[in-house]
């Protein structure tokens, strides 16, 4: 809402505060204004999520969901250089590269030669994989000086697989997680439901492995 206004997508001109809070987000009377535009924006990915989800097989109001939390539709960059509609940080994009094999080599050859991608991403050398990683935050940094409200809308649109594939690729390092401290059972050994597994992903994605697997380690330790 506050970038609506600020952009003057929005005109809050009747609200006494302008729309803002003092720390820059909308004030109660912005985000009434801007509410229906608000409804516009963010419904716009809609079709897109929902392609991306059949062909990926991540859930799309789990997805869309995710947008909401990270980025509140907002496909530029937040407070703390985390990018795009989910919030892509370089660590977010290792893990991407590293456990989404398929889409590490559907990515690569668009920014590397060919010699350098067959090597694989974990044996390419530090150098090629931090070119790797901020190449993929480059990708999906919507944010556009010259474009309309300052959002790039087509790799905007094209950010969406991105993080479909990234949803993927936590969800393959969380399986690894639950395998390595649950007896080397998976998760479907273990009971594990399909809800679970995607929360078990979403702790992954938002915290890390290593703290997935300090829960797992904590529970195991009080016989939970």
């Amino acid at each position: 809402a506050a970038n609506l206004i600020r952009s003057r997508a929005v005109d809050a001109s009747s609200c006494a505060d302008g729309g803002f809070l003092p720390d820059g987000g909308a004030s109660a009377c912005g985000q009434e204004a801007a509410r229906d535009a608000v409804n516009v924006w963010q419904n716009q990915f809609d079709g897109i999520i929902l392609e991306v989800a059949k062909g990926t097989g991540v859930p799309a109001n789990l997805l869309k969901n995710l947008f909401a939390i990270e980025s509140q539709f907002w496909p530029g960059i937040g407070g703390r250089n985390d990018v795009g509609l989910g919030q892509l940080t370089e660590q977010g994009a290792d893990t991407a590269l590293m456990w989404n094999p398929p889409f590490f080599k559907q990515f690569c050859p668009l920014v590397m030669d060919s010699e350098r991608c067959g090597m694989g991403y974990l044996y390419m050398g530090e150098e090629n994989r931090e070119y790797l990683r901020l190449a993929l935050i480059s990708a999906v940094n919507a944010t556009c000086d010259t474009c309309p409200l300052g959002i790039d809308l087509e790799r905007a649109n094209f950010s969406i697989g991105v993080f479909a594939h990234a949803l993927m690729a936590n969800c393959e390092q969380a399986s690894q997680v639950v395998w390595n401290y649950n007896d080397r059972q998976t998760p479907a050994q273990l009971g594990i439901s399909y809800e679970d597994m995607w929360k078990f992903t979403l702790i992954n994605y938002n915290a890390g492995g290593g703290c997935l697997a300090s829960a797992f380690e904590s529970a195991s330790e009080n016989n939970e």
